[in-house]
């Protein structure tokens, strides 16, 4: 039996399961300890590792499909990413220049100046780098049903709760849609993009079917977002799913690193209250 079953988020094409845990699980143990002390509970942690997936569909093909290969963009996603330009850039917003990105054509132009202002050249990069992968698990069914059958044999640990990070949290979500039976009561998502209406408007029908509810079974939803994560640019989920209880962190200069969300006591305290 596991307390606790963590979905990992983008660019884990080159790492594995093994490689991950000690990270998350000393990271949410460090937030469980800045919540409850150090007489508090010391939840079990797996997680689901689907990177390789990604990994297979890069090989033979140029670049790998993450934050570094934004020239990966193909037209679908050109056309995503002009749904978002109109969803987050007002169209008469005063912008500054843009560095230019290969691969982008000048109709999301705005779209890049828009982000590189608010994050950086950086955040610009991981920005586009997540949703080249968030598309692709979004419009490629044999994908998902690969990623959810792997959930799937990790939910047969018996975990109360499930942490889903960055593109985690679509994979998560939908799972608890998807899954008779999971077993899962508390839902936590981390820097979650699941605040575009453009990310929501591609859910799988029992998925977006669902909102503005809790997955069945789930009795508690935790989301929590750093305001300066490029991932989590459209805020808390609230405002689509009222059952869910926003909440914001500050992770300095690493805003979307998983183990600085992990390790902040509003995530530990969900953890905690989850398995009391």
């Amino acid at each position: 039996m596991v307390d606790v079953l963590g979905v990992h988020g983008i660019g884990q094409q080159q790492s594995g399961r093994n490689q991950m845990l000690p990270n998350w699980e000393a990271a949410l143990r460090d937030g469980v300890e800045r919540a409850r002390g150090r007489g508090g509970p010391r939840p079990s942690l797996d997680l689901v590792y689907y990177g390789d997936f990604f990994l297979a569909d890069a090989e033979g093909a140029k670049g790998a499909h993450g934050p570094d290969a934004p020239e990966d963009i193909d037209d679908d996603l050109v056309r995503f990413l002009e749904q978002v330009q109109d969803e987050v850039v007002e169209p008469d917003e005063p912008l500054g220049p843009v560095t230019p990105t290969k691969g982008l054509p000048h109709s999301v132009t705005r779209l890049g100046a828009w982000l590189e202002r608010r994050f950086g050249v950086a955040g610009k990069l991981l920005f586009y780098g997540d949703l080249v992968q968030v598309r692709r698990f979004q419009r490629d069914d044999h994908l998902a049903d690969a990623v959810l059958d792997r959930l799937r044999d990790s939910l047969g640990s018996g975990p109360r709760v499930l942490v889903g990070h960055s593109l985690g949290s679509i994979v998560a979500y939908e799972s608890l849609c998807t899954i008779a039976d999971h077993g899962v009561q508390t839902l936590i998502t981390i820097g979650s993009p699941l605040g575009l209406r453009s990310i929501r408007g591609a859910l799988r029908p029992r998925a977006a079917d669902r909102i503005p509810h809790l997955p069945p079974g789930v009795l508690r939803w935790v989301n929590i977002y750093d305001r300066g994560d490029p991932v989590s640019l459209a805020g808390g989920l609230a405002e689509h799913w009222p059952d869910v209880a926003d909440a914001t962190v500050d992770n300095g200069s690493d805003s979307h690193a998983v183990v600085r969300y992990l390790s902040k006591k509003v995530t530990g305290d969900a953890v905690a209250g989850a398995l009391s």
